[in-house]
C-alpha cells in the first residue's frame, strides 16, 4: 500500500468484524464494522478511517490555510499561478455507504466546503471537484468513481474531475494559447487496478473476498502532451491519486489543448514537501511554468505542516516552508 494510509494514523486497537461482508449486490443494512484502519460498510464498502468524519476540528482550517495562501502570495509574486485541486474523501462521495460508527459530524460535514472557501481568499483558482463526483455517480450508476476496496478514486473519478477542473481553467485563468498540442486520449479502456490498498488491511480470510478491481480510463494514444521533461507551462502537483494510470493529468492536457507535466509522490511526503521536490528540480531550474495544479487531499486542510505524527521526516514548520519557498522561486 503506497498511499494515504503510510503514516497517517497510529496503530489502532483491533475490533472484530461483526458478522460477514456482504458481497451480494443490494445494499445491506450499515453494521459496527471497524477493523484495524478501515471502516467496513455496506454491501462490503472499505473507506479509510484517517478519511476521518467523526471527530474533526475544524479551528484548525485557519492556520492550515493560511500557510497554503501564503505560498499562493509567494508564487504569484514568482508570476506562477496557482489551481487548487482538492481530492475530497471517499467517504464524502459514498456516504450511504458508511458502517453506522462511521457516520459524518456536523463539524465533519462542513469540513470540504469550507476549505475551498477559504482557499479562495488567497485569489487563487480553486475547483470544486466533489460537485463532479457526485454528478458523475448520478449519471453513471454502475461505474464507480472510487475503488469499492482501495482508498483512490478511480479513472472515472479522475477524469469527471479533470474536466471540471480544465473548465475552470479554460474561464478563469490567464493563459495563454499553447504552441503544442495537448495529449491525444483514446476512447475509454478496461484496466486491472491490482491490489487494493485497504482489503490488504483486513484479516487474511475477508481480503480474500476482494478481488482485483477494473476501471475505465482514456488512455493517452500519444504521449506529447505529457512528457515528464518536456516544456510544459503547466504542472500538476500532488500524490498518488494524480498517478498517470488513472487519466489526470493526460486528461487535463487534452482538454486543455496544450502539454502538462506531472510531478506526483505518495502521499506520506505531505503536499508541502511535494510542491518543494518540483521546485528544487532540474525541470523547474530549466523551465518555471506559469500555472501549477496543486493537488491536495481534503484531509490535508487540517493537517499542518509541521504535523510529525502525519508526516514523518518530510514535516516542515510553516514558516521554514515560507522561507524556503521564497529562496527556491527568488522571491525577496
Amino acid at each position: 500500500m503506497q498511499d494515504l494510509s503510510g503514516s497517517v494514523i497510529k496503530t489502532l486497537s483491533r475490533r472484530s468484524v461483526i458478522g460477514t461482508l456482504l458481497a451480494s449486490a443490494a445494499i445491506a443494512p450499515a453494521r459496527s464494522a471497524i477493523v484495524n484502519l478501515v471502516a467496513v460498510g455496506k454491501d462490503g464498502w472499505l473507506f479509510p478511517i484517517w478519511d476521518e468524519v467523526r471527530h474533526v476540528d475544524l479551528k484548525r482550517l485557519g492556520g492550515v490555510v493560511e500557510v497554503l495562501n501564503g505560498a499562493v502570495d509567494i508564487l504569484k509574486r514568482a508570476n506562477i499561478q496557482i489551481v487548487f485541486a482538492v481530492t475530497p474523501v471517499k467517504s464524502r462521495v459514498y456516504r450511504e455507504l458508511l458502517p453506522d460508527d462511521f457516520k459524518f459530524s456536523a463539524e465533519a460535514d462542513q469540513r470540504y466546503a469550507r476549505g475551498m472557501e477559504e482557499l479562495r481568499r488567497s485569489g487563487a483558482l480553486v475547483a470544486d471537484l466533489l460537485a463532479p463526483l457526485v454528478a458523475f455517480r448520478a449519471a453513471n450508476p454502475g461505474e464507480p468513481v472510487f475503488f469499492k476496496g482501495d482508498t483512490h478514486w478511480t479513472g472515472s473519478g479522475s477524469q469527471a474531475a479533470a474536466v471540471e477542473l480544465a473548465r475552470l481553467m479554460q474561464q478563469k485563468s490567464h493563459l495563454q494559447a499553447s504552441a503544442k498540442p495537448g495529449t491525444v486520449v483514446g476512447s475509454p479502456t478496461l484496466v486491472s487496478w491490482g491490489k487494493n490498498d485497504l482489503a490488504a488491511l483486513l484479516a487474511p480470510a475477508d481480503a480474500a473476498k476482494y478481488s482485483a478491481e477494473t476501471y475505465r480510463v482514456r488512455q493517452p494514444v500519444e504521449a506529447a502532451g505529457l512528457i515528464d521533461d518536456d516544456k510544459a507551462d503547466v504542472v500538476v502537483v500532488g500524490n498518488s491519486f494524480m498517478q498517470p494510470r488513472l487519466g489526470f493529468a493526460s486528461m487535463l492536457s487534452n482538454l486543455l489543448n496544450r502539454p502538462v507535466s506531472l510531478s506526483w509522490k505518495v502521499h506520506q511526503f505531505g503536499p508541502y514537501q511535494t510542491l518543494m521536490g518540483f521546485l528544487e528540480s532540474d525541470t523547474f531550474r530549466r523551465d518555471k511554468p506559469g500555472m501549477i495544479v496543486w493537488n491536495l487531499h481534503e484531509t490535508d486542510l487540517l493537517i499542518p505542516s509541521d504535523a510529525k505524527d502525519v508526516w514523518g521526516q518530510n514535516a516542515i514548520a510553516p514558516q521554514a516552508f515560507l522561507t524556503k519557498l521564497r529562496q527556491v522561486t527568488g522571491v525577496g
